[in-house]
This record gives C-alpha cells, structure tokens and sequence, in this order.
C-alpha cells in the first residue's frame, strides 16, 4: 500500500503531521499540538502524558478534539484560500480602467444635471455690443469726399442710407426660461437611465472578472497540482529504484530495469518542468488580468467551489441590459415630443444703444418682453419618429428574448456536464482503487522475482496516467460550476 499513499499525498494541501508512540506505561511530548488541544488538557506545551490501559475515556476525549483540530485546520485552509482568490478579484476590478471608465461616466452624468439644471431653470447673462459703420463716397456741394461713418448724404456712392446706418450698441441681455421643468425632467430622467445603464455595466465587468480570475486561478492550481504530483512520483520511483538496486545486487533483477527506472524517472522530471512553466505562464496571466506587476512564482492554496444560487428571483443580470434600452428609448421619445410644447422665455435688454456717436452717453436705456415659439407642423416628424422608437422597441424585445433563451442553454448545459463529470470521476476513482490493489500485489510479487520489473513499471504508467486524467477532470469539473455560475446569475 506504500504506492498508494505516496500518490495520495499531492492531494493534501494542508497536513497535520504528528506522531504518537501510545505504549502502556511510556509517555509523549505534546508541544506539536495546537494551542487549542493544549488549553483543553490545561498543561505547558512541553508536558508529557502518560498513557496508560485505563485512560481510555481521556483517549477518547484525545481523538476526538484531535479529529476537530484537523477539520478546523483544514476549514481555515479554505477561507484563506478563498480569501487570497477574493483579494485577487477584488485587485482585478480596482484596476480594471473598464470599470473606472463607467464610474467616471456616472460622475460625469450627475455633473451633466446640474449643466442641464442650470440650462432649464436658470436665468442667463450675456454681455454683448456691435459697431456698425458705413462708409460712403459723398458728391455733396460738388465736391468728391469719402466718409468713414456718414449719418446722412443727398448725392453719394454707398449703401442706402435710409435703410442702413452706423451705429454702436453695448449692454447686457437677461434670459429666463419660464416653461423650462418639463424639458429639464425629462433631460433629467434620461441622464437617470444613462447612470443606471453604468452602474449595470460595472456590475457586469465585475461578474466577467469574477469568472475570468477563478478560471485563471484554477489553471494556476492545475498546474502546481500537477507539480506536485510530479514530485510526489519522482519519491515513489526513487524507492523503487533502490529496491531494484537490492533486488539485482541479489540476481533477481537486470541493470536494464535499473536503466528503465531511469528513464521513466527523466521522462518525470521533464513533465515536472514543463508543469511549472506552464504554472508560470497561467500565474503572470492572473497578474497581468489583476493588474499586479509582479513576476514572482506563489504557492496557491487550493479552493472548493460549488454551484451557487441567483441571488434573487428579479431579472437577470444578462437580460437586464435590455430593460435599460427600452427604458432609454421611452425617455427618448417623450423628450421629443417636447419639441411640440410651447418654448416661453422672458429677456431684459439694457445698455446703450446709438446712431451718432457725437452724443452716445445720452443713449443709455433697457427693454424687455417675451418670446414665444411653438412647433405647429413639422412635416409629420413625429409620426415617423414614433415608428422608429416602435421598432426599436421591437427590436430589444428580440435580443432580450434571445438572451434569456441563450442563458437557459448555457444553464442546462453546464448542468449536463457537470453531471457527466461526476460519473465519470466516480468511475476514475474506481479505477485508481483497483490500480492501487494490482500495485500493492505487484510490489509484494516483485521484491519476491515474481513479476519482472517492466510488467510493474508499465503498470505504475497506467496508473500515474490515471491520476493525471483525475486531476484534469476535477479541474475541468471546477471549471464548469465557474461557468455555471456565471450565467446564473
């Protein structure tokens, strides 16, 4: 059985090694116990017990805190697991310039409704002034002059003066919009359904982040994993080959087997490193999604994944970007019917406004008044317009539609696979119990000359190969509940 347990321990990602000699009437230190086992039997971390036939309530009080110890041990493994996998998702979208580019896009939203506040509700100030001049050719008296500004001529060259004059205006215009909150609510409820579309877009860069850092995570894990085990074979065939070593120092075995243990051996060696740089190569993959400059290889603690819940019956997260296009299509379409509302602004004009400039301090005055404007016919715009946002509206009900049906595909395809990859986990293991019970017999048969090492050798092939295809299928397996909860959700 010492086959078996040496393929089994790349599996164990976090071990509790402690070894007891229980013999009546000896003793054994206990400072290799948690702290927690060692407040329990309330002694100094290097007491000594004593154990003897008629402890053996305190036995049982022993193993059982001891079996705790292990299962809390292994469940703070997890959460540190899964606490390093959070950290690295929660890295990816800090620096994702996706999900910062929506965020900026809100801020720059509330900023446009203010803007928009101020354009429909508030007045505005202009300063403005113009000079006009109009220059002539005069005839007057019989004499031929040119006139920079003429105010009035009887025979000249030049524009008529009786339509058209110099003239210097200077002031400031005062602008109130009087009818201005319908426009700025609906300018205002599209600005909404733009901020909710960004948030709804940051939600669902987070949960493609989500899914591509685990998937890169999971990789990485396959790889060590496999590592490991390279490593935990490079041991095992290291032990064979000193009992073959014994076994031809005996006669009972060729240099050849020993050769043959050799190759086999290179031939791991060279699958462990290719291992770990595919290790690395998936490791700065995760970095790089991450947004981490770092090029240093970590140790990955393994990670337990199961299929997850919605987190609420409401509408999905993949079919939620289709509410928010109807949503703006709605809004769009009422702001344009608000071009057929009547547009009321009042204006305060004063300033200074003159003909001659001889006397234009004694020109300043003000005006006021409204305007009004109001679209009566357009050429049936809106009828058209109308038609466009049906359509569009149609449109969005078809892609929503596809969507929710894409996602219950996808749902119940995972489901299938996954179901698919528990049979045959459950075969492969089967598999691996009836490998480890042929090698047990083989090694025993063996060290007897019973069975020639090329027979045991190829045996151990199939069997390492074996396990190589479980960890493949157990990543593939995790792989897929990743991929299932993505698209339940």
């Amino acid at each position: 059985m010492d086959v078996a347990a040496g393929l089994w321990l790349h599996t164990c990602t976090y071990r509790l090694v402690a070894i007891f000699h229980f013999q009546k009437g000896t003793s054994t230190t206990i400072n290799a116990l948690p702290h927690h086992l060692i407040h329990f039997f309330k002694v100094s971390p290097n007491s000594r017990f004593t154990f003897a036939s008629k402890t053996k309530v305190g036995m049982n009080r022993f193993l059982l805190f001891f079996t705790l110890s292990v299962f809390s041990l292994y469940s703070s493994g997890q959460d540190g697991a899964h606490l390093l996998l959070y950290r690295y998702i929660e890295t990816a979208k800090r620096n994702s310039p996706l999900i910062n580019d929506y965020r900026n896009s809100i801020e720059i939203e509330r900023a446009e409704q203010e803007r928009l506040k101020a354009v429909y509700l508030h007045s505005q100030l202009e300063l403005n002034g113009d000079y006009l001049f109009v220059p002539i050719i005069s005839k007057d008296g019989g004499r031929t002059s040119f006139k920079f500004n003429a105010q009035d001529a009887a025979d000249y060259y030049g524009y008529d003066l009786g339509e058209s004059s110099g003239h210097l205006h200077a002031g400031v215009t005062l602008t109130q919009p009087l009818l201005g909150r319908a426009p700025y609510k609906a300018a205002r409820e599209q600005s909404q359904i733009n901020m909710e579309t960004a948030r709804y877009n940051i939600r669902l860069e987070e949960h493609l982040l989500e899914r591509m850092v685990t998937e890169q995570y999971l990789l990485c894990l396959l790889d060590q994993t496999q590592a490991t085990f390279a490593d935990s074979i490079d041991m095992l065939l290291e032990r064979k080959a000193e009992t073959v070593r014994k076994l031809a120092d005996c006669g009972m075995a060729k240099q050849s087997d020993l050769r043959l243990i050799a190759i086999e051996q290179s031939a791991n060696d060279e699958l462990r490193c290719s291992y770990l740089q595919s290790f690395h190569a998936h490791l700065m993959e995760l970095n790089t999604i991450c947004g981490i400059s770092d090029t240093n290889d970590i140790l990955l603690p393994d990670i337990d994944i199961g299929p997850c819940l919605p987190a609420t019956d409401g509408e999905s997260l993949f079919t939620e970007q289709y509410v928010h296009d109807s949503l703006n299509v709605d809004a769009s379409w009422r702001s344009f019917n608000l071009k057929y509302k009547p547009r009321l602004d009042l204006f305060v004009d004063g300033g200074m406004q003159a003909g001659a400039f001889s006397e234009w301090y004694r020109h300043f005055g003000l005006s006021a008044g409204l305007t009004l404007s109001w679209t009566i016919a357009d050429g049936g715009q809106k009828k058209w317009k109308k038609r466009q946002s049906e359509l569009r509206q149609h449109t969005i009900s078809t892609y929503k539609a596809n969507a929710a049906n894409e996602r219950d595909m996808r749902l119940k395809q995972s489901l299938a696979e996954l179901g698919r990859f528990e049979r045959r986990l459950d075969a492969m293991a089967k598999r691996i119990g009836e490998y480890d019970g042929i090698l047990s017999d083989y090694s025993k048969e063996m060290e007897a000359g019973q069975v020639s090492v090329l027979d045991y050798m190829q045996l151990l092939h199939d069997r390492i190969q074996a396990e190589r295809d479980r960890l493949l299928l157990q990543a593939n397996r995790k792989l897929i509940i990743v991929t299932y909860n993505y698209w339940n959700h």
